[in-house]
């Protein structure tokens, strides 16, 4: 009697699926290249905005410009809006692409290269987003364009789909596996089972984009950052990371709530994209006028925060925070959407370097990562992918408590979500086994 893994082991060894595995190496090593292309553009929209046109002004640097501050945000959101008007496609969040995959195995072309280019454009003006929200819907959308217009079948489509995200999270992250554990968790948040006929092709994909993306950049994950030292792990530390972590699951929750309220606001101009972002655009610029830190993706200035901890103090560290929050959610439910990895690793510093300034005997380091690690779960629902990025992150030493602080936060925000949860959402062709009876 033939077991149940038999079929799926002789398929993994015929010439199709070796063929298949090829295929997702060579859109993986076509996404780490819109990877690197995406931030080089950024990186030089930005300077050239940012830096080298304040100094062409006479304004020394922008933070010293309010209006240039403002006046930069409202030109973005008059892009990010006719971007939208123009092409029709409608703004999505991070969980709503891959939802858009889960459902259907694949993800539309056009919107995935609208969504990349209007995230782009955010992200140059400023935007408080994350730039993997655009990379998701792009490298996707070329998996599915590539496979449909070579009239393949549909489970070819949806392994060059996932192929492509798998691709853009291991040049985005430095991690062959990254993309492989984002899909397994959620593949369990949405009650399915999956197998290793899709992760590997995902493996594969992401290994091949590294390659490929350290090749060009010489990136390596976390390596732009300086931490503070760390003495070793103390038995005391897993108790404060019980409390940091359901601390940074209640930041989590309101961040959350906050967006959705946001979006309930939002959601009856959606028909007029143009005058919707303007005034996003206007309340990025005017926040970021106060707290210019508060502004873009929240990356690189995550090192600033660090470095003036001490000087920013308790009080200006959580209206950061808080700024952080709110421009974030008012990107995502205004149009300028993208994604929230980063700054949720801001909003977790922030207030993570916080707490240290008001109780200096837990050590800094383990402050900002509990709070990161919770906040971030709390946003993204995938707790082993995210105990691995934050470990590499910071150090491997600290990962028993980056461990018992996601657990904490995910335990506290079981039943909240970005976005509402609904059953049966589609066909099931995402390559994601339905066990839902």
């Amino acid at each position: 009697m033939e077991s149940p893994a038999e079929p799926s082991e002789n398929v993994m060894k015929s010439l199709p699926y070796y063929k298949l595995l090829i295929l997702s190496a060579i859109v993986g090593m076509i996404a780490a290249l819109m990877v690197a292309t995406f931030f080089w553009i950024m990186n030089h929209g930005q300077d050239l905005l940012w830096v080298e046109l304040p100094k062409a002004l006479g304004q020394g640097d922008y933070e010293s410009s309010p209006l240039l501050i403002v006046s930069l945000c409202l030109v973005g959101g008059l892009f990010v809006g006719l971007i939208t008007h123009f092409s029709k496609v409608k703004p999505v969040i991070l969980q709503e692409e891959l939802k858009e995959f889960d459902a259907d195995g694949r993800i539309s072309p056009k919107n995935g290269i609208v969504g990349m280019i209007r995230g782009l454009v955010a992200l140059i003006f400023g935007g408080s987003i994350g730039p993997e929200g655009p990379l998701v819907g792009g490298t996707a959308g070329l998996g599915t364009w590539l496979m449909e217009r070579s009239k393949a079948p549909k489970q070819a489509v949806s392994v060059a789909t996932y192929a492509g995200i798998s691709g853009m999270f291991g040049a985005f992250l430095g991690s062959p596996f990254a993309s492989s554990v984002f899909t397994i968790e959620m593949a369990m948040n949405n009650k399915k089972n999956i197998g290793w006929l899709i992760i590997i092709p995902g493996i594969v994909a992401s290994t091949a984009a590294y390659a490929v993306y350290y090749t060009l950049t010489g990136f390596v994950f976390g390596s732009e950052y300086t931490f503070p030292p760390y003495e070793g792990l103390e038995n005391i530390q897993l108790l404060y990371a019980i409390i940091l972590g359901i601390l940074g699951g209640a930041v989590g929750i309101f961040t959350i709530f906050l967006y959705r309220q946001m979006k309930k606001v939002a959601e009856p101009w959606t028909s007029k994209p143009i005058p919707l972002a303007l005034l996003a655009g206007l309340i990025l610029g005017l926040v970021g006028v106060v707290f210019p830190l508060a502004l873009f993706d929240g990356a690189a200035e995550i090192q600033t925060l660090i470095n003036d901890a001490v000087e920013l103090g308790i009080l200006m560290l959580l209206a950061l925070a808080l700024a952080k929050i709110i421009l974030l959610c008012v990107c995502l439910s205004m149009g300028w959407t993208g994604g929230y990895i980063f700054p949720s690793f801001f909003i977790g510093a922030s207030v993570g370097l916080a707490v240290h300034l008001a109780f200096p005997f837990i050590p800094e380091v383990v402050c900002m990562v509990c709070l990161i690690s919770g906040v971030a779960v709390a946003l993204l629902r995938s707790p082993i992918a995210l105990a691995l990025i934050v470990a590499l992150m910071f150090q491997l030493s600290l990962t028993p408590v980056i461990a018992i602080a996601i657990v904490s936060s995910f335990i506290l925000t079981l039943g909240t979500s970005m976005v509402v949860e609904r059953e049966g959402i589609g066909p099931g062709y995402g390559l994601l086994g339905d066990r839902r009876k």
